[in-house]
């Protein structure tokens, strides 16, 4: 296979960067929902979801991102904290 070009490769070390930035920032996220699991009544808060992707989707359109994709992400990352919860029972 051929080797990318050198700017390819470049910007491909600076999405590394991103990721591994990406990575701790939702571990951090992690621990701080693994606190707040014994603050709750029930896993599921679908007034606080709603809040999040509001918010979510105007910090994206500030960013210049776009909100479908952010608000996606969100969604997938909301779902996969409580699937986080139930298994850290």
């Amino acid at each position: 296979m051929k080797e990318p070009s050198p700017r390819l490769a470049a910007l491909r070390r600076r999405i590394d960067v991103l990721d591994r930035r990406v990575v701790r920032l939702l571990a951090a996220r992690l621990r701080i929902v693994r606190a707040i699991k014994p603050l709750k009544s029930r896993l599921r808060d679908p007034r606080r979801e709603a809040k999040i992707l509001r918010g979510v989707v105007r910090e994206a359109r500030h960013r210049g991102a776009d909100p479908v994709f952010v608000a996606a992400v969100y969604r997938a990352l909301l779902g996969a904290s409580r699937s986080f919860l139930r298994r850290r029972v």
